[in-house]
């Protein structure tokens, strides 16, 4: 995978400072990432040396890019982890395992809502303000144009998309925010399967789709 949380994130998920949506996303990625499992274990270290040897370095002065760096290639592995029991999803005649992470919450998951027979969204009710769906994307298919009015994030859990930055595979993590301009869309012969957060409504950008800008001005998938 080639995109991952940034390292901002990772310090503030590996010193508990995350809210439980973002650390939800985190700990998800982190499943599937040896590289940001290391960099977060590490971190761990450095904070529990710090609570329990006071003539350690502030946490807060240790370089957390420098140390990613160093840790990439090193065998540090996270491995204590709640186990669940695998848990599925189905869309569109589609099984999906769900990663650990979410898989203890699956009967959260409420029923998948269709647009057009193309995207289908299923919210996750954490109660928490920001909106949480699994969001499924069938092949061939380009969502409009849109920006973010609050923060999109966005975890690939099976296939892939792209969009005017990049191509994103499983595992990849993505944050956008109103800079962001974007028209996600799949290959003819590949559907995506993707764990989404908005903070606030997605504001479309281009053609007839803006008619949903009418509504609340802005649109939740």
């Amino acid at each position: 995978m080639s995109f991952h949380p940034d390292i901002t994130m990772l310090q503030a998920y590996a010193c508990g400072e995350v809210d439980a949506v973002t650390g939800l996303m985190v700990a998800t990625h982190l499943e599937t990432c040896p590289e940001c499992q290391n960099a977060v274990a590490h971190m761990e270290s450095a904070q529990a040396q710090n609570v329990f040897d006071p003539s350690s370095e502030p946490l807060a002065e240790i370089d957390f890019a420098d140390m990613l760096e160093q840790v990439l290639d090193s065998q540090i592995r996270s491995d204590a982890r709640e186990v669940y029991d695998r848990r599925f999803v189905t869309v569109k005649n589609r099984r999906f395992i769900l990663p650990q992470t979410l898989s203890r919450y699956a009967d959260l998951v409420a029923d998948w809502r269709s647009y057009g027979g193309k995207v289908y969204s299923a919210p996750i009710d954490f109660g928490e303000e920001a909106r949480v769906n699994l969001m499924y994307i069938s092949e061939g298919v380009q969502i409009p144009q849109h920006t973010h009015k609050g923060l999109e994030a966005t975890l690939v859990l099976h296939g892939s998309f792209s969009d005017e930055d990049g191509e994103y595979q499983a595992g990849d993590f993505l944050l956008r925010d109103a800079s962001v301009k974007h028209s996600p869309r799949t290959k003819a012969d590949a559907d995506c399967l993707c764990l989404t957060v908005l903070t606030e409504p997605m504001v479309f950008t281009q053609g007839v789709a803006r008619i949903f800008n009418m509504f609340g001005r802005g649109m939740y998938p």
